[in-house]
């Protein structure tokens, strides 16, 4: 009977977390996906959107860490509630500032709000379950991420359309990140379970400047994966609207249309890959999403119909979706529940490093590179298609290297050796046993 009270008591707490990540998901998929790329097209500032998406990318990965081992001190609510807040403020200052140095300023107060909510997030869910469940709880941070890449492009879109105005979808993000702010103050944990016993059993830990350069030393092997696998992500992050408004001939509607359905089939898959991930192994589930992310990438590089293109596009997303949980898992697994926002967030930084320099080669190679590799013709008329090549070949060595890196059951326990650590970690271990 305890451990069924207990059981439906973590499934609310991955709802209440679900929903806040859903709302939170919807405003940055509309923002990123909907909003920015054809108003900054407006705006006659195509060749600096690169830069927006960098400056954005840049301070979040520089506060990612800090601000994950912010959430191990304070707790998470606090964390989350401001990020929220401030991103609401900066999606609305974009409908004001017309000016490169604004539009760059705004990006940059949001990449802090985002680090504030994402390793905050992960660490959360992270702590509301137990390691045989964790890739299951991971895996509800990928829906929700998928949810807001599907219906945030078409319901931007259609705002858009609708009101003939670049502005509407700004002011939709700034009411989804009030609302978001709004939720969490009821719906997130302070602490989460785990976090509470430890904190009793142990002692509250006091903040260190070291804990912020924790991660960054204690998996640089994750790091450098995490890095190789976010340069091939950020290579698209600037282009494929533009792709396909350009390429494809789709209006803004046209293309949420598209993404939609894509979008809801692989959130679909992701409803399993966590389960999948739990019962077959962690290593093993990292390892296949990352071949079927690089297959089907090659495979855009190849066709040129739009089916034939959204069918490789949700092959690619099944494969994300399935090692992307079981990765977060893996890590979290790692890290002592006083160190887990630190560690998450040096993940973060390696992500964000890689997506900066990614976004940035993307729009350069969207405008300028032709590329053709072994006779095939990859750019037939034009340039567009170049950041799909170059992200193919960056996903097939991130398979290379989780062979070598990813490993069953890794051993490594960080921030689990004095001060308390042991009680901690032997009380983690009957809690797991528990569940």
């Amino acid at each position: 009977m305890k451990n069924t009270l207990a059981r439906l008591s973590t499934y609310k707490v991955l709802i209440c977390l679900g929903i806040v990540s859903g709302v939170a998901e919807l405003a940055y998929g509309i923002l990123n996906q909907s909003a920015i790329p054809p108003y900054v097209q407006e705006l006659g500032l195509t060749a600096h959107i690169g830069i927006i998406f960098a400056a954005f990318l840049l301070v979040e990965t520089v506060f990612k860490s800090p601000m994950g081992s912010l959430g191990d001190r304070l707790g998470r609510r606090p964390l989350i509630v401001g990020g929220a807040l401030l991103s609401a403020f900066t999606a609305f200052g974009m409908t004001v500032v017309k000016k490169l140095w604004g539009l760059l300023a705004l990006r940059a107060f949001d990449g802090l709000a985002a680090a504030a909510i994402w390793p905050t997030m992960v660490a959360a869910m992270g702590g509301s379950v137990g390691p045989q469940r964790r890739t299951t709880a991971m895996s509800v941070l990928t829906v929700t991420y998928i949810g807001g890449l599907a219906v945030g492009p078409l319901l931007g879109g259609i705002a858009n359309d609708v009101t003939d105005s670049r502005l509407t979808s700004f002011y939709i993000v700034s009411i989804l990140f009030l609302l978001t702010a709004a939720i969490a103050c009821f719906l997130t944990p302070h602490r989460s379970r785990e976090e509470t016993e430890t904190a009793r059993e142990a002692g509250e830990r006091p903040f260190r400047l070291s804990d912020i350069a924790l991660g960054l030393k204690a998996i640089p092997d994750m790091m450098v994966l995490a890095f190789t696998a976010f340069f091939a992500i950020g290579l698209l992050i600037p282009i494929v609207k533009l792709f396909a408004m350009n390429e494809l001939g789709m209006s803004e509607t046209g293309y949420g249309g598209l993404v939609f359905p894509i979008a809801l089939a692989v959130a679909g898959a992701s409803l399993l890959s966590g389960r999948i991930g739990d019962r077959w192994g962690k290593a093993r589930s990292v390892r296949t999403g990352l071949l079927i992310s690089a297959a089907a990438m090659w495979t855009i590089t190849v066709v040129r119909g739009v089916w034939e293109l959204a069918t490789a596009g949700m092959f690619l997303g099944i494969g994300f979706v399935l090692a992307m949980p079981a990765w977060l898992a893996l890590v979290s697994d790692m890290a002592s529940p006083w160190t887990r926002g630190a560690v998450i967030g040096a993940l973060g930084t390696a992500q964000g490093v890689g997506a900066i320099l990614g976004a940035s080669a993307g729009s350069y190679l969207y405008k300028l590179v032709r590329i053709d590799l072994w006779g095939i013709e990859f750019a037939t008329a034009n340039s567009h298609y170049s950041p799909f090549v170059v992200s193919a070949g960056a996903l097939t060595t991130c398979f290379g290297l989780s062979l070598l890196f990813v490993k069953e059951g890794d051993r490594r326990r960080i921030g689990m050796a004095g001060e308390g650590e042991a009680i901690a970690s032997k009380g983690e271990s009957e809690r797991c046993k528990a569940r």
